[in-house]
């Protein structure tokens, strides 16, 4: 049920990469039907390239970039993302706990954060969750600020109690704005 991001970062990279080679080559085989000076110098390379050998240093290095390039890619493509959904814990009618349902982090965050700023004295309210905690950073208006703290934590608490993920985060609080913060 946990949904995560897709790897657009790396997939963009490569694309744009794959892109200006193309548009590259398009322009240099242009340049060569109009019978203008390449911006590719076809024969230069295709004598470069007859040139090379298994043990020259410049086929050698080339070729340990490239496969580092392409080690790094396939790590940045099988290494699990964030979660984008958190999945929710829920009962069936026999009392088995099953999971079909999930909240978006930033739907859970937003909700956090509502029921942070419902505290008498709290003007506005960030949260940023993680799988392990969710971080409230509260800005008091009036009040004390051990009394709002705790209150906060305990508005966030019951949320998270009512929303109910199947693994509930710890939740800290900061709060700022109070003198005696």
């Amino acid at each position: 049920m946990i949904r995560r991001p897709r790897r657009s970062v790396a997939a963009s990279l490569v694309a744009l990469v794959l892109l200006a080679a193309c548009v590259l080559l398009a322009v240099a085989v242009v340049q060569q039907l109009i019978g203008q000076q390449p911006v590719l110098p076809f024969a230069d390379l295709n004598a470069f390239g007859a040139g090379l050998t298994g043990a020259d240093v410049a086929f050698l290095a080339l070729s340990g970039v490239l496969a580092l390039v392409g080690l790094l890619l396939l790590l940045v493509a099988l290494r699990p993302g964030t979660p984008t959904v958190l999945p929710l814990a829920g009962r069936d009618g026999a009392g088995t706990t099953v999971t079909d349902t999930g909240i978006t982090r930033r739907s859970l965050d937003r909700a956090l954060s509502d029921a942070a700023t419902g505290v008498d004295g709290i003007a506005r309210a960030n949260v940023s969750s993680t799988r392990r905690t969710a971080s409230v950073s509260a800005h008091a208006s009036f009040g004390d600020a051990t009394a709002l703290r705790t209150a906060v934590r305990d508005a966030v608490s019951e949320r998270l109690a009512a929303i109910g993920p199947s693994r509930s985060p710890r939740v800290r609080v900061k709060v700022t704005g109070t003198k005696e913060s």
